[in-house]
C-alpha cells in the first residue's frame, strides 16, 4: 500500500501512472511532483447513507476518478503533505471500488520536496 519516494522515481514516467496531489490546491500551485493532478479528496463526501445516497456518492466518485484517468490497468499513487488522511482517504476509496493498484507516497510529499519544490 506504500510506495516509497525511491519506488516512485522508477515510475514516474510510466504511462499507466496516475499520480495524485491530494493537498490543497494553494499547496499543490506552490509545488508538485511533476504529472500529478491535484483534488482534495475531503471536498467529497456524502452524508445521505440511504441506498439511493450511496449510489449517488459511488457514481460522483467513479466519475471523478474517471476524470482523473484513473482505470483498472492504472497504477494511482497518491501523496499529500506527509502520508496522511487526504491520501489514504484516495486508497481507501480505490480499495472500495476494488482497484488492484492504489497506494500512498510514504512520507508524503514533504519526503520528496526537494526536488521537485519548484514545478
Amino acid at each position: 500500500m506504500l510506495k516509497s519516494p525511491e519506488e516512485l522515481v522508477k515510475i514516474i514516467q510510466k504511462p499507466n501512472l496516475v499520480l495524485v496531489d491530494c493537498r490543497s490546491y494553494k499547496e499543490y500551485s506552490e509545488g508538485h511532483i511533476p504529472g500529478a493532478v491535484n483534488i482534495d479528496l475531503f471536498y467529497y463526501h456524502w452524508l445521505d447513507t440511504t441506498q439511493d445516497g450511496i449510489k449517488s456518492f459511488e457514481k460522483q466518485m467513479r466519475n471523478l476518478f474517471s476524470f482523473m484517468g484513473v482505470t483498472k490497468q492504472k497504477t494511482v499513487v497518491f501523496y499529500d503533505d506527509v502520508a496522511g488522511m487526504s491520501a489514504s482517504r484516495g486508497v481507501w476509496l480505490l480499495m472500495y471500488f476494488s482497484h488492484p493498484h492504489a497506494s500512498m507516497l510514504n512520507g508524503g510529499f514533504q519526503k520528496v520536496a526537494e526536488p521537485w519544490a519548484a514545478c
